[in-house]
């Protein structure tokens, strides 16, 4: 048995991979430091609230549409920017679904949404400082690298 040292506080997200010929579905959103930010549609999920369930009302918000029959993709977890004021025992679940509706988000950190090719995904993420926002680890994006190529795997150690 090993003992912790520390109590990490735990973080729960879900994510949505939303498809259209070719296209994954991005949100902008702007950062504390006045950057613009490129992320999935989804969030942290609510006390007692399943990712799916989190899934669905984070891509309601942030995009304005509607998701049914989620399925899911893959799960990423462990340990999170060790050693900063926001280390975290994270779990980030990662879904695909159809929708339906129009594109209108009515989250405020949302500035806009982006259909993009498969093939420029990956050129909009930002990685680096401030190291202190899980989005911008490498590791948070290895799923959807693997996603778009059709390589995913259903368990992604972080």
């Amino acid at each position: 048995m090993t003992h912790l040292s520390r109590t990490l506080p735990i973080k729960r997200a879900a994510h949505v991979y939303l498809v259209r010929d070719n296209h994954l579905l991005l949100v902008a959103e702007r950062m504390d430091d006045g950057s613009i930010f490129y992320g999935l549609p989804g969030g942290k999920a609510q006390a007692g609230e399943s990712l799916a369930n989190a899934a669905i009302r984070q891509v309601r918000v942030e995009t304005g549409l509607s998701v049914t029959d989620l399925q899911f993709v893959s799960l990423l977890e462990g340990e999170m920017l060790t050693g900063t004021r926001n280390e975290c025992y994270a779990t980030f679940g990662r879904f695909t679904a159809h929708f339906t509706g129009e594109l209108a988000p009515t989250d405020p950190e949302v500035v806009g949404t982006h259909w993009v090719p498969f093939a420029e995904v990956m050129s909009l993420v930002k990685f680096g400082p401030p190291p202190e926002v899980e989005e911008r680890n490498p590791l948070i994006w290895i799923p959807t690298r693997d996603f778009l190529n059709g390589q995913v795997r259903t368990y992604y150690p972080i």
